[in-house]
């Protein structure tokens, strides 16, 4: 049994979309943490943990009012073999976005 422990996320460049973006992240599906509002050079602490085996998936989305669908702004596996690799940090790229997550796998 490992750990994810998702500790920030950083937005560089909102959507393309007008205004802010409003994030969301799910793990396996089911979201853990927001919708948080987050602008250019925007950084939140997330500080949300998943116990898990083998592998799990990381989505993260930004929100739209219907009957625009979500953008989805990236994911990622985290795998029990990066327990003991410290702090990593993922890229997402999602609708001409910018953002980086930073993420911990423990055992």
């Amino acid at each position: 049994m490992a750990t994810l422990t998702l500790n920030k996320i950083f937005c560089y460049n909102t959507t393309s979309g007008p205004g802010d973006d409003d994030v969301y992240i799910k793990v396996d599906g089911v979201r853990v943490w927001g919708e948080v509002e987050m602008g250019d050079a925007d950084g939140e602490d997330i500080g949300e943990s998943k116990d898990f085996r083998n592998k799990v998936k990381v989505t993260v989305y930004e929100g739209d009012d219907a009957p625009s669908p979500d953008d989805f702004l990236g994911g990622f596996w985290a795998h029990q073999s990066q327990a003991g690799s410290g702090e990593q940090a993922e890229t997402l790229n999602g609708d001409g976005s910018h953002y980086d997550i930073f993420y911990e796998v423990t055992s």
